[in-house]
């Protein structure tokens, strides 16, 4: 008897399982109301705890590296508790999170982009976490000679290879409109904003600022051609915000 399409009782048992367990996932996702994108420096640590004090422990739950961000930033389902409520953290927008939480609304915050670098390469030299940001700015600059950070800022923008750090909205944002996302709020305007969203959510939400930069440094006056750098960003930034 030909046994090559056929399944041994184990595999059959995997399969089983397997088909299970995705079908929690689904069941889970679609519990979510709210899908919340965390774009690196645009208030998302300070929204991270309005969002868990507002619907509390069990129906929050934050996706970052080791919680499933790169299943999501593909539009794979990922395991979440079945009181989640609210999900949020570094994973990219997706075509495909509209089925996947089919009743979740898509929340995301932005920041002018050129405060947005600045802040980003602030934050990465304050801490020195070892993560992709500071190793590029440590071999490419810091291991060079510059430690003036607006001498490294204006070096980034003329190194092609910044892009990746400092034009998020491009990498993530350009194929995504104001139809897919129910809010887009803007750092600029944090507290107008998160009082917007709090009326929509029907939930307080609170405005203490957390993780701000230690530099005080003021964002550098940039050049009409290094401006330039950020164009695109700024066109993205400016459709999804308006």
């Amino acid at each position: 008897m030909d046994t090559v399409n056929k399944l041994s009782w184990r595999e059959k048992f995997e399969r089983a399982l397997a088909e299970r367990t995705r079908r929690r996932m689904l069941t889970n996702a679609a519990n979510v109301d709210w899908v919340s994108y965390h774009i690196p420096k645009t208030a998302g640590t300070s929204f991270r705890a309005a969002l868990k004090q507002a619907f509390g422990e069990r129906q929050f739950f934050a996706v970052y590296e080791f919680s499933g961000a790169n299943e999501l930033t593909q539009g794979e389902p990922i395991w979440l508790p079945a009181t989640a409520q609210v999900v949020h953290g570094h994973f990219r927008p997706h075509p495909r999170h509209r089925q996947l939480f089919p009743n979740g609304k898509r929340i995301t915050w932005m920041r002018d982009p050129v405060k947005r670098a600045w802040s980003l390469l602030n934050h990465t030299l304050d801490v020195q976490n070892n993560d992709k940001v500071y190793e590029f700015i440590k071999s490419q600059f810091l291991d060079q000679g510059l430690s003036d950070r607006e001498e490294i800022f204006r070096a980034m923008i003329k190194n092609e290879q910044s892009a990746r750090f400092f034009n998020i909205y491009q990498r993530d944002y350009q194929g995504f409109n104001n139809k897919f996302f129910f809010f887009v709020g803007c750092t600029e305007r944090y507290n107008d904003d998160l009082q917007r969203l709090a009326e929509m959510m029907q939930k307080p939400l609170a405005s203490e600022q957390l993780n701000p930069s230690k530099n005080k440094q003021p964002v550098p006056d940039l050049s009409d051609k290094e401006r330039a750098y950020f164009s695109e960003e700024y066109r993205i930034y400016e459709r999804l915000i308006s």
